[in-house]
């Protein structure tokens, strides 16, 4: 799949050089390359909810064990690992627009597999159809962040990553009641066809992007890597990782994720046993109270991107992270559903300006040559963090009460919150644009 790989020579690289200095449209609404992008998340983002509940609901009716539920989270989780770290080396060597397009036409594809296999083949199905669907993603995520770099100017980055993770708010709290609903209503076919169609309109919106091709694929003009293939692929995954670690910005927003995710990863996996055990709530509970948190992530989400006008992204990040530890401290400490309620909410809405502070970080702090395996290397040491956290959550439950859990990771995330406030410059300017010298000086993507 080698898409765009030709270099070029002579004026084709003077072309590529002015191309990727083009200034994007400043102002969201008149920018119609974000809102083609935007329109076609949102509605991916919705088919993906959908998705998923119809499958977890369909493994649960063949197989009515909560292995074959688990088997699904597996397969869902298994790409951060296996397939995103490389995944952002061919990121950053191929067109990032092709990468989108053709993962989510793959994706169309491979959602509608459990409806097109034997009986005895549809549980194995879901389970492959979820496995490569999440493994596309692990190339469109990395590819949709370099391409947001391209059609967006600087000041307007962070009210973008707000728009998208409103988008992705709304999915949560709307997604599974649709996708259940619908697999009640008329099975499970509905619910995949839509979810494929999703694919194919977010396809259809990046296709109709008008974006210079060379800005799109930045890594054109960059050497081939001496070698075999897969010590070229090594080697530029290393790279990254230096990168990410040369830069003090990108470090400390590595290190303070991590310490935020091994806090709070375990939450969510026991917070059925904290309405049981803690509030001596009914636990079918889960469902209003994880509502409310959605509704809270969408609220919060657009007023961080209100915010974004007058506070920086490191502010937003860090102070977004420092209140939520809080707020799933006092979380943790409550024995009345209402008031758990009302704190779920209140915790959601304060991790709105999470993602939007360190998506803008990441655009702002990421040559475009490497954005790719940047943003590869924090999100799977965030997965691993998480996964340590459910790990070490579920065995410590055992033996110890829940809430003492949730008050443990609050406290973890407030020392991320303030990590990332002591550790991230107070003047971070963005890194060079040009292919020049892309990977060279980290130090420019901190200025202390």
């Amino acid at each position: 799949m080698a898409l765009d790989s030709q270099q070029p020579t002579g004026s084709q690289a003077v072309s590529h050089s002015q191309s990727l200095d083009e200034t994007p449209p400043p102002g969201l609404l008149r920018n119609s390359n974000f809102l083609l992008l935007t329109g076609g998340q949102i509605i991916s983002y919705l088919g993906d909810f959908i998705y998923s509940t119809t499958l977890q609901i369909w493994a649960y009716a063949l197989v009515p064990t909560a292995a074959s539920v688990s088997g699904i989270w597996a397969a869902q989780y298994l790409p951060y690992v296996v397939v995103g770290p490389i995944a952002g080396v061919f990121v950053d060597r191929w067109n990032r627009r092709q990468i989108m397009i053709v993962a989510d036409l793959l994706r169309c594809f491979i959602a509608l597999w459990p409806l097109l296999v034997p009986p005895a083949l549809r549980l194995p199905a879901i389970y492959l159809a979820v496995f490569l669907i999440n493994s596309l993603g692990r190339f469109f995520s990395p590819a949709r962040s370099g391409v947001m770099q391209v059609i967006l100017a600087q000041p307007d980055q962070p009210r973008a990553a707000s728009i998208l993770q409103s988008s992705f708010a709304f999915a949560v709290i709307a997604g599974p009641s649709l996708g259940a609903g619908l697999y009640f209503l008329v099975g499970p076919y509905l619910g995949t066809i839509l979810n494929a169609a999703s694919f194919l309109i977010s396809a259809l919106c990046i296709l109709a992007m008008r974006v210079s091709p060379q800005a799109l694929h930045p890594g054109a003009q960059r050497q081939a890597t001496e070698g075999s293939a897969l010590r070229a692929v090594l080697t530029e995954l290393i790279d990254g990782f230096r990168f990410v670690l040369g830069s003090r910005v990108l470090r400390v927003v590595m290190i303070l994720l991590v310490v935020n995710w091994f806090g709070v990863g375990a939450l969510n996996a026991l917070e059925i046993v904290f309405i049981s055990q803690r509030l001596h709530a009914s636990p079918e509970l889960y469902g209003p109270m994880a509502t409310g948190s959605g509704v809270g992530l969408l609220i919060g989400s657009l007023i961080a991107g209100a915010l974004s006008k007058k506070l920086s992204p490191r502010t937003l990040l860090t102070g977004s992270i420092f209140l939520t530890g809080l707020g799933i401290v006092i979380l943790g400490l409550q024995v009345w559903f209402p008031l758990a309620l009302f704190f779920s909410s209140l915790t959601g809405l304060l991790q709105g300006g999470i993602e939007v502070g360190y998506m803008a970080l990441l655009l702002l702090c990421s040559p475009r040559t490497l954005i790719g395996r940047v943003e590869a290397v924090i999100q799977t040491s965030m997965f691993i963090a998480s996964v340590l956290s459910i790990a070490i959550g579920g065995y410590t439950a055992q033996f110890i009460p829940v809430y003492i859990l949730f008050i443990i990771g609050g406290w973890l995330t407030v020392l991320a919150g303030l990590l990332g406030w002591f550790g991230l410059p107070t003047r971070i300017e963005p890194v060079a644009a040009s292919p020049a010298s892309p990977e060279a000086g980290p130090e420019q993507a901190a200025q202390a």
